[in-house]
Protein backbone atom coordinates (compact mmCIF):
# COMPACT_ATOMS: atom_id res chain seq x y z
CA UNK A 1 0.00 0.00 0.00
CA UNK A 2 1.42 3.37 -1.06
CA UNK A 3 2.27 5.74 1.75
CA UNK A 4 3.78 9.22 1.89
CA UNK A 5 6.02 10.67 4.58
CA UNK A 6 4.81 14.02 5.99
CA UNK A 7 5.89 16.50 8.65
CA UNK A 8 3.28 18.25 10.81
CA UNK A 9 3.11 20.49 13.87
CA UNK A 10 0.40 19.99 16.49
CA UNK A 11 -0.23 20.94 20.11
CA UNK A 12 1.84 19.04 22.65
CA UNK A 13 -1.28 18.18 24.67
CA UNK A 14 -2.95 16.68 21.58
CA UNK A 15 0.16 14.67 20.76
CA UNK A 16 0.16 13.30 24.31
CA UNK A 17 -3.43 12.11 23.84
CA UNK A 18 -2.49 10.46 20.56
CA UNK A 19 0.47 8.72 22.17
CA UNK A 20 -1.82 7.31 24.87
CA UNK A 21 -3.63 5.28 22.19
CA UNK A 22 -0.41 3.37 21.38
CA UNK A 23 -0.56 -0.05 23.03
CA UNK A 24 1.87 -1.96 20.82
CA UNK A 25 -0.89 -4.30 19.65
CA UNK A 26 -3.91 -2.53 18.19
CA UNK A 27 -1.95 0.69 17.70
CA UNK A 28 1.69 -0.12 17.00
CA UNK A 29 3.38 3.29 16.89
CA UNK A 30 2.78 7.01 16.43
CA UNK A 31 2.39 6.77 12.63
CA UNK A 32 -0.13 3.98 13.03
CA UNK A 33 -1.99 6.06 15.64
CA UNK A 34 -2.28 9.06 13.30
CA UNK A 35 -3.50 6.87 10.43
CA UNK A 36 -6.02 4.97 12.56
CA UNK A 37 -7.48 8.06 14.22
CA UNK A 38 -7.67 9.96 10.92
CA UNK A 39 -9.39 7.04 9.21
CA UNK A 40 -12.03 6.86 11.93
CA UNK A 41 -12.57 10.62 12.01
CA UNK A 42 -13.03 10.86 8.24
CA UNK A 43 -14.94 7.58 7.92
CA UNK A 44 -12.35 6.79 5.25
CA UNK A 45 -11.86 3.44 3.54
CA UNK A 46 -9.64 2.50 0.59
CA UNK A 47 -11.67 -0.68 0.07
CA UNK A 48 -12.69 -0.99 -3.59
CA UNK A 49 -16.24 -2.23 -4.05
CA UNK A 50 -17.65 -4.52 -6.73
CA UNK A 51 -20.71 -6.71 -7.24
CA UNK A 52 -21.19 -9.63 -9.62
CA UNK A 53 -24.78 -10.42 -10.61
CA UNK A 54 -25.04 -14.19 -10.85
CA UNK A 55 -28.61 -15.40 -11.00
CA UNK A 56 -31.03 -17.16 -13.30
CA UNK A 57 -31.13 -20.57 -14.95
CA UNK A 58 -27.74 -20.15 -16.67
CA UNK A 59 -25.85 -19.04 -13.57
CA UNK A 60 -23.72 -22.18 -13.29
CA UNK A 61 -22.71 -21.95 -16.96
CA UNK A 62 -21.44 -18.44 -16.31
CA UNK A 63 -19.00 -19.45 -13.55
CA UNK A 64 -15.93 -19.45 -15.92
CA UNK A 65 -16.67 -15.85 -17.02
CA UNK A 66 -17.17 -14.81 -13.40
CA UNK A 67 -13.81 -16.29 -12.41
CA UNK A 68 -12.06 -14.35 -15.18
CA UNK A 69 -13.63 -11.09 -13.99
CA UNK A 70 -12.73 -11.88 -10.37
CA UNK A 71 -9.10 -12.43 -11.37
CA UNK A 72 -9.06 -9.06 -13.11
CA UNK A 73 -10.58 -7.36 -10.07
CA UNK A 74 -7.94 -8.87 -7.80
CA UNK A 75 -5.25 -7.70 -10.23
CA UNK A 76 -6.43 -4.10 -9.79
CA UNK A 77 -6.49 -4.10 -6.02
CA UNK A 78 -9.94 -5.40 -5.11
CA UNK A 79 -9.83 -7.58 -2.01
CA UNK A 80 -13.55 -8.21 -1.48
CA UNK A 81 -16.31 -8.83 -4.02
CA UNK A 82 -20.03 -9.33 -3.46
CA UNK A 83 -21.78 -12.06 -5.45
CA UNK A 84 -25.53 -11.54 -5.86
CA UNK A 85 -27.09 -14.98 -6.29
CA UNK A 86 -30.55 -16.44 -6.87
CA UNK A 87 -32.12 -19.81 -6.25
CA UNK A 88 -28.93 -21.66 -7.24
CA UNK A 89 -27.05 -20.04 -4.37
CA UNK A 90 -25.78 -23.25 -2.75
CA UNK A 91 -24.40 -24.65 -6.02
CA UNK A 92 -22.80 -21.31 -6.91
CA UNK A 93 -21.13 -21.09 -3.49
CA UNK A 94 -19.83 -24.63 -3.98
CA UNK A 95 -18.28 -23.67 -7.33
CA UNK A 96 -16.77 -20.32 -6.32
CA UNK A 97 -16.05 -20.94 -2.65
CA UNK A 98 -14.88 -18.15 -0.37
CA UNK A 99 -12.43 -16.68 -2.89
CA UNK A 100 -9.22 -17.57 -1.04
CA UNK A 101 -7.84 -19.43 -4.05
CA UNK A 102 -8.05 -16.13 -5.96
CA UNK A 103 -6.71 -14.06 -3.06
CA UNK A 104 -10.16 -12.50 -2.61
CA UNK A 105 -12.93 -12.51 -0.06
CA UNK A 106 -16.30 -13.36 -1.57
CA UNK A 107 -19.50 -12.41 0.21
CA UNK A 108 -22.81 -13.72 -1.09
CA UNK A 109 -26.02 -11.67 -1.34
CA UNK A 110 -29.32 -13.51 -1.38
CA UNK A 111 -31.69 -10.58 -0.83
CA UNK A 112 -33.39 -8.46 -3.44
CA UNK A 113 -35.33 -9.13 -6.61
CA UNK A 114 -34.00 -8.35 -10.06
CA UNK A 115 -30.62 -6.81 -10.85
CA UNK A 116 -31.63 -3.53 -9.21
CA UNK A 117 -33.06 -5.16 -6.11
CA UNK A 118 -29.94 -7.29 -5.80
CA UNK A 119 -27.66 -4.29 -5.22
CA UNK A 120 -30.03 -2.28 -3.01
CA UNK A 121 -28.96 -4.06 0.24
CA UNK A 122 -25.46 -2.63 -0.31
CA UNK A 123 -26.70 0.95 0.06
CA UNK A 124 -25.56 1.03 3.69
CA UNK A 125 -22.09 -0.32 2.78
CA UNK A 126 -21.18 1.51 -0.46
CA UNK A 127 -20.31 5.17 0.03
CA UNK A 128 -18.08 5.71 -3.00
CA UNK A 129 -17.71 4.59 -6.63
CA UNK A 130 -18.43 0.89 -7.19
CA UNK A 131 -18.66 -1.63 -10.04
CA UNK A 132 -21.44 -4.03 -11.02
CA UNK A 133 -20.72 -6.91 -13.39
CA UNK A 134 -23.17 -8.96 -15.39
CA UNK A 135 -21.96 -12.52 -15.05
CA UNK A 136 -22.11 -13.73 -18.65
CA UNK A 137 -19.41 -11.44 -20.05
CA UNK A 138 -15.71 -11.00 -19.40
CA UNK A 139 -14.02 -7.59 -19.26
CA UNK A 140 -10.25 -7.53 -19.64
CA UNK A 141 -10.03 -3.81 -18.89
CA UNK A 142 -7.79 -1.53 -16.90
CA UNK A 143 -10.23 -1.05 -14.03
CA UNK A 144 -8.40 1.95 -12.59
CA UNK A 145 -8.46 3.81 -15.91
CA UNK A 146 -12.15 2.98 -16.30
CA UNK A 147 -12.97 4.44 -12.89
CA UNK A 148 -10.89 7.55 -13.69
CA UNK A 149 -12.79 7.96 -16.98
CA UNK A 150 -16.10 7.67 -15.12
CA UNK A 151 -15.12 10.23 -12.48
CA UNK A 152 -13.85 12.69 -15.07
CA UNK A 153 -17.27 12.60 -16.74
CA UNK A 154 -18.95 13.37 -13.40
CA UNK A 155 -21.82 11.00 -14.17
CA UNK A 156 -23.83 8.82 -11.78
CA UNK A 157 -23.36 5.79 -14.04
CA UNK A 158 -21.05 4.63 -16.80
CA UNK A 159 -22.04 1.58 -18.86
CA UNK A 160 -19.57 -0.59 -20.76
CA UNK A 161 -21.61 -2.74 -23.14
CA UNK A 162 -21.59 -4.49 -26.50
CA UNK A 163 -25.40 -4.42 -26.64
CA UNK A 164 -26.80 -0.90 -26.74
CA UNK A 165 -30.35 -2.22 -26.82
CA UNK A 166 -30.23 -4.43 -23.74
CA UNK A 167 -27.57 -2.36 -21.91
CA UNK A 168 -26.10 -5.38 -20.14
CA UNK A 169 -22.42 -5.29 -19.35
CA UNK A 170 -20.22 -3.62 -16.77
CA UNK A 171 -21.52 -0.67 -14.77
CA UNK A 172 -19.61 1.96 -12.81
CA UNK A 173 -21.89 3.65 -10.29
CA UNK A 174 -21.78 6.44 -7.76
CA UNK A 175 -23.71 5.84 -4.51
CA UNK A 176 -26.29 8.35 -5.78
CA UNK A 177 -27.66 5.54 -7.95
CA UNK A 178 -29.36 4.05 -4.89
CA UNK A 179 -31.80 6.97 -4.96
CA UNK A 180 -33.14 5.53 -8.21
CA UNK A 181 -33.54 1.94 -6.98
CA UNK A 182 -37.01 1.29 -5.48
CA UNK A 183 -37.79 -1.33 -2.89
CA UNK A 184 -38.95 -4.63 -4.32
CA UNK A 185 -38.31 -5.89 -7.84
CA UNK A 186 -36.36 -3.68 -10.25
CA UNK A 187 -33.92 -4.11 -13.11
CA UNK A 188 -30.86 -1.94 -13.64
CA UNK A 189 -31.15 -2.32 -17.40
CA UNK A 190 -34.81 -1.37 -17.84
CA UNK A 191 -35.77 0.57 -14.72
CA UNK A 192 -32.70 2.40 -13.42
CA UNK A 193 -30.46 3.19 -16.39
CA UNK A 194 -33.24 4.74 -18.52
CA UNK A 195 -34.07 7.16 -15.68
CA UNK A 196 -30.43 8.17 -15.42
CA UNK A 197 -30.26 8.64 -19.20
CA UNK A 198 -33.30 10.94 -19.11
CA UNK A 199 -31.58 13.09 -16.49
CA UNK A 200 -28.29 13.08 -18.46
CA UNK A 201 -26.51 11.26 -15.64
CA UNK A 202 -25.49 8.26 -17.75
CA UNK A 203 -22.40 7.73 -19.93
CA UNK A 204 -22.22 4.81 -22.38
CA UNK A 205 -18.97 3.32 -23.72
CA UNK A 206 -19.72 0.76 -26.44
CA UNK A 207 -17.28 -2.15 -26.78
CA UNK A 208 -16.91 -4.57 -29.68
Amino acid sequence: MERERITISIKKSLLDEIDRTIDGVNIRNRSHAFETLSTKALNFSDQKNAVVLLGGDDALKQIPAVKENLKNLQKYGFSKVYIAVGYLADKIKEKLGDGKNMDLKLEYLTEGEGSGGAVLPLKKHFHKTFLVFNSDKTFDLDINKLIDFHKNKASVATVITSNLEEMDGLYVFEPEVFKYVPKGFSMLETDILPKLAQEEKLIIRPVI
